[in-house]
């Protein structure tokens, strides 16, 4: 069950989120609020999962109410739903999942909080898997990959980077390694899915144990860059959220 807040300060607004929202499958509206004071403390206290937030509140407004909320809990996912389009920026500066401006479009709410439910369930497998690897510890699977001339089999927590490029995938391992394949990307995500490992571009696979930074690298992407190699990667803001909420304490 996806448990959720609404904060909004026009009442009829407010009514109308609320009566689409308990309409779908797995929510719960946890908790309302008309004020970003409001919502911050009853986040502390409730601690749902998902927000979804005015911008132009009484008090303290939406985005600094969110700048507060994301410092003590990062992995809430925070959709503003306003009738201000001018905030987009500082909306994504705080990592909000999703803007959506007024009169909203009910489809594009229920992609959002689809969406939302299929990255809280991935979370929970992983999560699932770290706990199962603590209790029972875990050995260290390889992958099979095809090259030209034979077959290599490589550890798959050594593996720090997928690459595509002009038809040849290219992995690089911890040890120094360089293998080509012409096994797709998709293929290779597929198969280390149960693993730590994230497709942050058309281009890249990356294994997030391994990530040391993330800098700006144009409008909306980022330039990754990992430890154990001077290899880097690009990684799109969409995925540098979705990357956050995953991963990050």
């Amino acid at each position: 069950m996806l448990k959720v807040i609404i904060s909004e300060d026009d009442s009829a607004m407010r009514l109308l989120l609320t009566r689409v929202i308990e309409r779908i499958d797995g929510v719960e509206i946890i908790g309302k609020t008309e004020n970003g004071r409001q919502l911050i403390e009853l986040v502390e206290q409730l601690n749902p999962e998902a927000v979804f937030l005015d911008i132009n509140m009484p008090g303290i407004n939406g985005v600094e109410a969110s700048k507060e909320i994301f410092a003590f809990n990062p992995r809430i996912f925070l959709i503003f739903v306003t009738a201000y389009d001018c905030f987009t920026h500082e909306a994504f500066d705080v990592y909000a999942f999703d803007y959506i401006v007024k009169p909203f479009d009910l489809n594009r709410l229920h992609r959002t909080i689809k969406r939302i439910k299929e990255l809280k369930e991935e979370r929970e497998k992983i999560e699932f898997l770290k706990r199962a690897e603590t209790l029972y510890g875990r050995k260290n699977p390889k992958l099979k990959i095809s090259t030209n001339e034979k077959s290599v089999f490589v550890n798959v927590h050594d593996i720090i980077l997928i690459t595509r490029n002009e038809r040849k995938t290219t992995i690089y391992t911890t040890d120094g390694l360089t293998i080509q394949t012409n096994d797709p990307l998709h293929l290779l995500e597929q198969r280390l899915e149960k693993y730590k490992f994230f497709r942050c571009h058309k281009g890249f696979i990356i294994n997030s144990d391994m990530v040391l930074e993330l800098a700006p690298w144009g409008a909306k992407t980022y330039l990754v860059k990992l430890s154990n190699t001077t290899e880097t990667a690009l990684m799109t803001l969409e995925h540098a959220r979705e990357f956050q909420k995953r991963y990050c304490l």
